[in-house]
């Protein structure tokens, strides 16, 4: 993947698909294209429908109960998220049920309406990604792309993945590499957002997720052993998952666990068939679901630092 400084003939390239829908950036409480002032509110910039939910969907609705804008950039229209799990078969999808159920989640959270890229979906790891999709894109028309969203909404925080995209999804890496690029480019600017947040899994986390996960199996009398992909990517949480220590970030969002939850429930298509009126799925939920943990990438944190909300947003009873 090329820098996206380095791309003398970029304008010559076949470009990427539209952005396919600007309108969360003019729900109320988004910024002035052209405004002054200082930037304010949250984007955050995933991959797929369901990303913004499991990663970051307590931090944005806590964020938004404060008053700040909050924002969704989906990279692409999850149109590869059909029979999840499985190796072998078509994976397609109708796009349009994946973009509505994002914008079922927005309104779960309480944040604007989504905003789409428009790229393929990628699939997961050695399903050989279409053509458009975004692993397939080139760096800097992503980077470039990105940013002129940025410029437009004028966010003072970007959450994006954090470099190994959690569990390695080739679309979650491109996201985080374009979403980063995008970020210190625009904050090297003036009036630019002023911090940067990746998404990332301690590993004592995943541990305990994993346990949870073959529990539930036990309980649910599931037999069926996993499938190819599904323990390729129970070994790249682990791989991917980051030491505790390198935590800078955990959120308490119990307070509103029930909005995140049923965001979650919007993207019925990819959560094979939970119940989430299952009072024994429900609890479980709501525990694993507890915090959210995040890597403050800029500005630096100090060496221990810890947090527990973001920085360069407003709080709630501060």
């Amino acid at each position: 993947m090329e820098s996206p400084l380095m791309a003398p003939d970029r304008a010559d390239r076949p470009r990427g698909p539209p952005v396919a829908d600007m309108a969360g950036a003019n729900e109320p409480g988004a910024n002035e294209p052209g405004a002054s002032g200082p930037p304010a509110g949250l984007l955050a910039i995933f991959a797929h429908p369901d990303d913004e939910s499991f990663g970051a969907g307590g931090v944005m609705a806590l964020a938004a109960a404060s008053g700040n804008p909050v924002w969704v950039l989906c990279a692409t229209n999850g149109d590869q998220g059909g029979r999840p799990g499985e190796v072998g078969v078509d994976h397609s999808f109708d796009p349009e049920i994946r973009r509505e159920e994002l914008a079922c989640a927005c309104k779960a959270l309480g944040v604007a309406e989504p905003i789409f890229l428009g790229y393929r979906d990628s699939g997961m790891e050695g399903w050989g990604a279409p053509e458009g999709s975004l692993s397939l894109a080139p760096q800097d028309e992503v980077v470039e792309r990105i940013l002129a969203v940025i410029h437009r909404l004028r966010p003072a925080v970007i959450v994006t993945f954090d470099p190994g995209g959690v569990y390695g999804h080739p679309d979650h890496t491109a996201c985080s590499a374009t979403a980063t690029a995008a970020y210190r480019l625009a904050a090297a600017e003036p009036g630019g957002p002023v911090a940067l947040y990746h998404q990332a899994l301690p590993r004592s986390f995943v541990t305990g997720m994993q346990a949870a996960q073959e529990a539930e199996r036990r309980r649910s009398g599931d037999d069926k052993p996993p499938t190819e992909d599904d323990l390729r990517q129970q070994e790249a949480f682990v791989k991917l998952a980051r030491p505790d220590e390198e935590i800078t970030t955990i959120v308490n969002i119990v307070p509103v666990a029930e909005r995140k939850i049923a965001a979650l429930a919007c993207h019925d298509s990819q959560m094979r068939g939970r119940q989430w009126d299952d009072p024994e799925q429900r609890a479980e939920m709501e525990r694993m679901f507890g915090t959210e943990t995040f890597i403050r990438v800029d500005p630096p944190p100090v060496p221990g630092e810890k947090e527990d909300r973001f920085t360069g947003l407003e709080w709630s009873g501060e």
